[in-house]
């Protein structure tokens, strides 16, 4: 990813195509497919961990007013999980849970969590290695014995683990082949900043290609992450995330495909003193991603492209637009590109590369039928020309 520069005059990828061409991009003549992959009925807003049994309730309240409707957490006792199933119930919150008992008495304390009208799943493991698939599967399969209907939740490492880039799209189809998980959910946290630069890790957009390509394999959808906590390893600063950054990684994992929006961790959004500063953004973010579930959900999403200077390795260049689209052009480091349809209707995203600063869009449609998409599904003219702000989402549907 090339370093933000403030002051560089705007760079424009003109991308021009043949209509004969972009007609193979839309399904093979059938003009508005719908995903096979059942969706769940909501976008799944999760937040990730620290929430202990005796602050669950006022947390929990906190985090329904910011839009989550998800928590996860697992707790040494069963005890603990009760009483976060039973605050969670009254919230209408969809928790996912374990707990050491789980392991122990899984006949009894099984009944007991599912029991909750709150329950969602059980929470098994985060970031294994692939030496522990096979436990894993077994694991699940105890858990099977006693209940069909909650997904197992584990979480997979980004694509920097298990071997790098080359090695992981096939560790994720066998971890797939061996653990029998509901969805396909992952990490990777790409916003750091290094010797005062905020740069966006190169590995990012391929880790999103591969997890969106071994869960279509599957059949099945997937979870993504967004960092909202703050934190330093040896290579680098995690900062505290702007709006921008924020919406990046969000509005990125949404054109890609995901259906579940989680962020590590609770920490970085409630303290035991309340909200930190960043709970303000995450709201908002999670409004824009409950709007944008219209759009969004169930969607079959036929392709992801890249314009910009550079396009990030596993990726694919914007070079053949879709029927009915005569032009686009982006400035500074380009956009994420997603062309999709949902509800009888063909959409086109643009998600803004750039975590710091805007990008100006351009895009000329053969028909003047075409209409600009709001985030709330609203529709208008489509104006000349956009300038979208750092990280966020612009939408087009046509004829």
């Amino acid at each position: 990813m090339m370093k933000f520069l403030k002051y560089i005059l705007p760079v424009f990828a003109v991308l021009l195509l043949s209509c004969e061409k972009a007609g193979q991009d839309e399904g093979g003549g059938n003009k508005y497919p719908q995903s096979t992959i059942p969706a769940p009925e909501e976008f799944i807003i999760l937040s990730w961990s620290d929430i202990i049994d005796a602050n669950a309730k006022w947390k929990l309240e906190l985090l329904k007013e910011a839009g989550f409707n998800a928590y996860l957490g697992w707790f040494d006792s069963f005890a603990e999980v009760d009483a976060l199933l039973t605050a969670a119930d009254e919230q209408d919150m969809h928790i996912i849970t374990s707990c050491t008992e789980l392991d122990a008495d899984p006949k009894n304390v099984i009944p007991a969590m599912t029991a909750h009208p709150s329950f969602y799943g059980f929470h098994i493991e985060d970031e294994p290695e692939v030496s522990e698939f096979e436990w894993l599967a077994n694991k699940i399969e105890v858990i099977r014995k006693y209940d069909k209907d909650h997904p197992c939740y584990v979480n997979v490492y980004p694509n920097w683990a298990w071997g790098g880039e080359d090695a992981y799209l096939p560790k994720l189809r066998s971890f797939l082949k061996t653990v029998p998980v509901s969805f396909l959910s992952f990490d990777n946290y790409p916003i750091k900043r290094i010797a005062g630069s905020t740069q966006v890790r190169p590995d990012w957009y391929h880790n999103l290609e591969d997890i969106r390509t071994a869960a279509r394999e599957k059949k099945m959808n997937f979870w993504a992450f967004a960092l909202a906590l703050s934190h330093s390893t040896n290579e680098a600063t995690y900062p505290v995330p702007t709006i921008g950054e924020l919406r990046l990684q969000q509005f990125s994992n949404l054109v890609y495909g995901a259906v579940a929006f989680q962020y590590f961790t609770t920490w970085g959004i409630i303290q035991n003193h309340g909200t930190t500063p960043v709970y303000k953004d995450v709201a908002l973010v999670n409004a824009e991603l409950k709007q944008l579930e219209k759009i969004f959900l169930g969607a079959e999403i036929m392709n992801v492209w890249h314009t910009g200077a550079v396009i990030p390795t596993g990726t694919q260049k914007l070079n053949a637009l879709p029927k009915g689209i005569k032009s686009v052009k982006t400035s500074d480091e380009g956009a994420v590109v997603s062309f999709f349809y949902n509800n009888g209707k063909k959409y086109i995203a643009f998600v803004n590369k750039s975590c710091q600063g805007g990008m100006d869009l351009m895009i000329d449609f053969e028909s003047d039928q075409a209409r600009e998409v709001a985030k709330d599904g609203t529709e208008g003219e489509v104006a000349d020309s956009y300038r979208v702000p750092a990280g966020d989402i612009k939408i087009f549907t046509w004829e």
